[in-house]
Parts: C-alpha cells; structure tokens; sequence
C-alpha cells in the first residue's frame, strides 16, 4: 500500500477544534466539517486542500483509488464519531476516503489495530498478487502486525473483486507499456513512472518499478511486495 503523506494542521484548526470541544455536552447532531467556516471555505473543504503535500493526486487515503473521479471524496473519522464526539475535528483522526471505504464499508467499526496510512509503514507491511490483484500480509510481519494487516483488509474490503480487477488491469497496462519498445530497447518508463507517482494504486507501478530492471525487455512475471 502507500503511505499517506499527511501535513501538519493549519494555524487557524487549532481554535476551531477549541470551539468544538467548548460545545460539550452539547454536540448534538452538529457537523462542524460541513457546516463551519474559515474565509468562506467549510472546514471540510479546507481540510481537503490541505491535508496533502501540494501538488499530490486526490486518492483515497485508504485502498489509494481515484477520487473525484470514481468517487467522491468524503472524511472518514478512523475513531468514529459516535463514540468518541471530542475527536470529530481532530487533524489527525481524519483521512480522506472513498464512499467504498467509508460508507459502505468500514461505517462505524474501528479498531485500535487497524493499519493507519499515516503513521504504519504500510508499504512493508502488503504483498500484492499481480495475477489476481489481491493484497496479503507480508510473511516477513511478526504474528500481532500480521493480524493487524489482515483485519484492516477485512475492515476496508481491500481484496473485493472490482479493486483485484482494476489492480490486475493496471498490472497488464503497465507491462504493456514496458514491453511497446521492446525491439529498440527503450521502455516506456516514463509512463509506469507516472503511474507510480499519480495513481490509482500507485503501490501497484511500483511494485512493478522495484521488479524489473531497466535493461530488461522481456515480459515479467507479476510483482509482490
């Protein structure tokens, strides 16, 4: 998977989660990313804006598909609001995510043992199928992070079937692109290049950058890792 590079919470968050926490026990149904303000922005959208480096693809902070495009981007609260209200515009309990991940998904479950995309190293702790696009543990985890990986591919529905197709299909379109200039030598590197920066699944592009060497034409076996 790919790590989720998340900045640091702008000046003005601080007091508006001040405010929130200065509502209680009065929180209510009140939806502070929505309905708040800052410069005539919500702070949901503030949040969107800011959250990543700039310059960096609007993807889903937790299986790394499009957003905008196959999605919208909602704001997942990784401890759920109902049970813990305080948290609801803490910087750090929020993730952009896709309606899959989210809503349909992960809901209201949480964990203390779920993988965090900003903190985990989680580009060690996956293995990715390039045949069948399936994600797994990587058999190299000690047994308690191995079953924190496992849980949050069960949590996220990482391994449902639409995501193993558009990973397998992103596998085949990248050995595609290596192998079009096969018979001059030259691999069509900057568009895997590309992939790997942008995305979708950009885990994927680079799992297939670290498999095979520059040098190589010939088609490749599929990635892991």
């Amino acid at each position: 998977m790919t790590p989720f590079a998340r900045q640091p919470e702008p000046d003005f968050w601080a007091a508006k989660e001040a405010q929130w926490l200065d509502l209680t026990p009065a929180w209510g149904d009140r939806d502070p990313l929505n309905d708040w303000r800052k410069d005539k922005l919500s702070l949901g959208t503030w949040f969107r804006a800011l959250v990543r480096p700039s310059g960096t693809p609007r993807l889903c902070a937790y299986c790394d598909g499009s957003l905008t495009e196959q999605s919208r981007e909602t704001l997942d609260h990784f401890l759920p609001r109902h049970a813990f209200p305080e948290l609801t515009l803490s910087w750090w309990n929020l993730f952009p995510a896709c309606d899959r991940c989210n809503s349909e998904y992960k809901r209201t479950r949480w964990s203390c043992r779920l993988v965090r995309p900003d903190t985990d190293p989680v580009h060690t702790y996956f293995e990715f199928d390039g045949d069948t696009g399936r994600l797994h543990p990587n058999p190299a985890l000690d047994w308690p992070t191995r079953v924190n990986v496992r849980l949050t591919i069960r949590v996220f529905q990482l391994n449902d079937s639409h995501r193993c197709k558009s990973r397998t299909r992103m596998f085949k379109d990248l050995q595609n692109a290596w192998k079009r200039d096969a018979r001059t030598q030259q691999h069509d590197r900057p568009t895997v290049d590309e992939r790997a920066e942008q995305g979708p699944y950009r885990f994927v592009a680079r799992r297939f950058l670290d498999a095979v060497p520059a040098s190589n034409p010939a088609p490749i076996a599929p990635a892991r890792g």
